[in-house]
């Protein structure tokens, strides 16, 4: 059993089997530092989110967040919209800058379309404006989360899906825009939705809604192992239904793995490495000044390490937030500085 002693507010939290899975009371607690504007959709529409890093100047950087029942928004740092792109249903949507094509570098994000039973994409050029780059069909059902990867086998997006399979279809670029083929097709016993990949170590990280977190070693498009990194119910306090998944990148293989567990209002914590040990869970809560609401039933999520600056300098978390406000009757993302998290789980920092 992996324990950690963490110290918040003069209390000592042991954080081993003790972890309830159904109260956040002694679970440390964060608080964002911004929010987005809400969704223009009401209902259950706001979903998943990807930073997009300016390169010249940080302070630039967006967000991109899906709105599951119309299209795609773009966020600056502090909230508030730049852009909306109507493309459809999206559902999950990641990013990857600096993809090679040729002689050619592109930021491209790529994100699920029920609309079109398949995946938009999208070119982001150096001022952080996103523009439409077309789309491919994919051949099962109802295409629903997503995740991307750049490396040794190029840009490639992984699309999971309700019946339990994930996609992997590798994207070329030709004169007449983006192509997509499909490489493989990996089956799990249940529904998936978030996934992360981690280009360093090969390694997939897939969300099973109602049974836990799945290490997937791949070579190329190939699996040859799969471990339950975590499951649902475990003394980390992991719940259903595991949503948004994704890995806070530091030197090498260091850095974190980030879950959230959508029935409990939380979010667990893993490192990156092997064998991915429990590092701490956590809760957002309001501002004290109460002008941004906590966080509940968080969907899809996204954290960078990315230097960002001020507050920011350890990188950021955006969480979607199912209930934003007192009213509840529109949703938005949260942002939260990834030093507060590193704070209050009293984690050993992993330096960039």
């Amino acid at each position: 059993m992996y324990i950690r002693l963490l110290t918040l507010a003069g209390c000592s939290v042991l954080l081993a089997s003790c972890v309830s899975t159904n109260s956040n009371k002694h679970l440390p607690k964060v608080m964002p530092f911004a929010e987005t504007d809400s969704v223009a959709s009401t209902g259950d529409a706001a979903d998943d989110p990807a930073v997009w890093v300016h390169k010249e100047d940080a302070s630039k950087s967006q967000v991109l967040g899906t709105d599951k029942q119309a299209g795609l928004y773009v966020f600056d740092l502090q909230g508030k919209k730049q852009q909306f792109l109507p493309t459809g249903a999206l559902n999950n949507v990641d990013l990857r800058q600096n993809v090679m094509f040729g002689r050619d570098s592109f930021d491209i994000a790529a994100a699920t379309n029920r609309t079109i039973n398949g995946v938009s994409l999208f070119d982001i050029d150096a001022t952080g404006k996103v523009s439409d780059a077309g789309a491919f069909k994919v051949p099962t059902t109802e295409p629903y989360g997503l995740c991307v990867g750049y490396d040794e086998s190029g840009y490639r997006v992984f699309v999971t899906f309700k019946t339990g399979e994930v996609e992997i279809h590798e994207v070329s670029k030709t004169k007449a825009g983006y192509e997509a083929t499909l490489k493989n097709t990996l089956k799990f016993g249940s529904q998936l939705e978030g996934c992360s990949y981690d280009e360093v170590q090969n390694v997939l990280f897939v969300g099973e809604e109602a049974r836990g977190i799945w290490r997937v070693d791949l070579n190329g498009n190939q699996e040859f192992s799969r471990s339950l990194l975590d499951r649902v119910g475990s003394e980390t306090g992991l719940v259903a239904d595991v949503e948004g998944v994704d890995i806070w990148r530091g030197k090498a293989d260091s850095g974190y793995l980030v879950a959230s567990a959508q029935e409990g209002d939380r979010y667990v914590v893993y490192q990156r490495a092997a064998p991915n040990a429990w590092v701490g869970t956590f809760a957002i809560t309001e501002t004290e000044d109460e002008l941004i609401d906590g966080v509940t039933h968080t969907d899809g999520l996204t954290v960078s390490s990315a230097n960002l600056g001020g507050n920011l300098d350890k990188g950021i978390l955006v969480v979607q937030d199912d209930s934003n406000g007192k009213k509840g009757t529109t949703q938005n993302f949260k942002f939260v500085a990834w030093s507060d998290v590193i704070r209050v789980l009293n984690a050993k920092e992993t330096s960039k």
